[in-house]
C-alpha cells in the first residue's frame, strides 16, 4: 500500500515546475514536461534482459587496458583498490577518455559522485560520448550526488531515502518534508517551494531515469545498468514496471558481493516500513566532496 501511495504522488507530477537549487530554495519556475513512455521503455529493457547475453563493459574496444582490473575490484565489492586500479590507468595515459569515464566509475563506487561528475566533464571534452558505461555512470553520479545532498549516504542509497519520504510527504499536504528541503524543521514552505521541491525530485529522478535507459539499450545484457534502471524506476513511480526489472534481473545477481545491496532492495520494495522508518531520521549535513584519494585530476 505504501508502494501506491508513492508511485501516485511520483508520477502525478510528471508536468511539473522545476527549478535549479544551490544553497537555498529559489521561487523561479519553469515549465517542463516529463517523457510520458518511462513506463513502457522499463518494460521494454526487462524484455531485453531477458534474452540478452551477459555483458562485460571491460571487454568493450573502447575500454582502457586497466578495465578487466577496476570491473574485477568493483565486482568484488572492492571499491578502494578500483580506485586504485582507475588512477593507475589514468596516470599511463592523462588523455585517454576513457580512462577517465571508469575513473568516474570507481568514483560512484566510492560514493563521490560530484568528483565523478567532474571527471566525466572531462572526458567529454576528450571525445568520450554516453557509450553503455559512460552514460550509466553520469546517471548514476548525477542521482547519486541529488540523494546525498538530500542526507543520503554510501554509494548505492537505500530504496526510500530521506528526500523521496519528503517529496510524498509535502505532496500529500502534510510539512514534516521541509526539513529536508530547508534543514530547518521550524520553517513554512511557500506553495511555490513546495511545489519546486517536489519537481527538483521528479524531474532530476526522471531526467537520470532517461539516460539509464539510453545507456542499457545499448548493452541490454549490463546487470549494473539494469540494476540502476530498475531502482530509479521504483523513485520515479513506475514501481510496477521497476518490480519487473527487479525480478529478471534477480538471478544476474546471484553469487556477486554486491547481491546483499539487491536484496535489501527487494526487501523494502515488498515491504517498505523499515525503509520509510530509517528515512524519517534526521538528514545529515551532507556535501558532495571530491575524493582526496585521487592522485592524478
Amino acid at each position: 500500500m505504501i508502494w501506491v501511495v508513492i508511485s501516485l504522488v511520483l508520477i502525478g507530477t510528471a508536468l511539473a515546475f522545476v527549478i535549479a537549487r544551490q544553497r537555498r530554495l529559489s521561487e523561479r519556475e519553469a515549465d517542463v514536461v516529463v517523457p510520458s513512455d518511462l513506463g513502457r521503455r522499463v518494460q521494454a529493457a526487462v524484455r531485453a534482459l531477458r534474452t540478452a547475453e551477459a555483458w562485460s563493459p571491460a571487454k568493450a574496444p573502447e575500454a582502457p587496458e586497466a578495465a578487466a582490473a577496476i570491473e574485477a575490484a568493483l565486482i568484488a565489492a572492492q571499491p578502494k583498490r578500483a580506485l586504485e586500479a582507475a588512477e593507475g590507468a589514468l596516470g599511463a595515459t592523462p588523455e585517454g577518455a576513457s580512462a577517465r569515464v571508469w575513473l568516474a566509475w570507481a568514483l560512484c563506487a566510492n560514493g563521490q559522485p560530484a568528483a565523478a561528475l567532474d571527471q566525466l566533464a572531462q572526458a567529454r571534452v576528450l571525445g568520450a560520448t554516453d557509450g553503455p558505461v559512460a552514460g550509466y555512470v553520469a546517471a548514476r553520479a548525477e542521482h547519486l550526488r541529488f540523494e546525498h545532498a538530500a542526507g543520503a549516504t554510501g554509494p548505492v542509497p537505500a530504496l526510500v531515502t530521506t528526500a523521496d519520504l519528503a517529496v510524498v510527504t509535502l505532496a500529500t499536504g502534510r510539512g514534516s518534508g521541509a526539513t529536508w528541503l530547508s534543514g530547518s524543521a521550524e520553517v513554512e514552505l511557500s506553495a511555490g517551494q513546495v511545489r519546486a521541491a517536489i519537481a527538483e525530485h521528479r524531474d532530476t529522478t526522471a531526467r537520470c531515469l532517461v539516460r539509464a535507459l539510453n545507456a542499457l539499450a545499448l548493452a541490454p545484457g549490463f546487470a549494473d545498468g539494469a540494476y540502476l534502471v530498475a531502482r530509479l524506476a521504483i523513485k520515479a513511480g513506475f514501481v510496477a514496471d521497476g518490480r519487473m526489472m527487479f525480478e529478471a534481473l534477480a538471478p544476474r545477481m546471484l553469487g556477486r558481493p554486491d547481491a546483499a545491496t539487491f536484496e535489501r532492495d527487494r526487501r523494502d520494495l515488498d515491504d517498505p516500513t523499515s525503509a520509510v522508518a530509517a528515512a524519517r531520521t534526521t538528514p545529515v549535513a551532507a556535501g558532495a566532496k571530491r575524493s582526496r584519494s585521487l592522485k592524478v585530476l
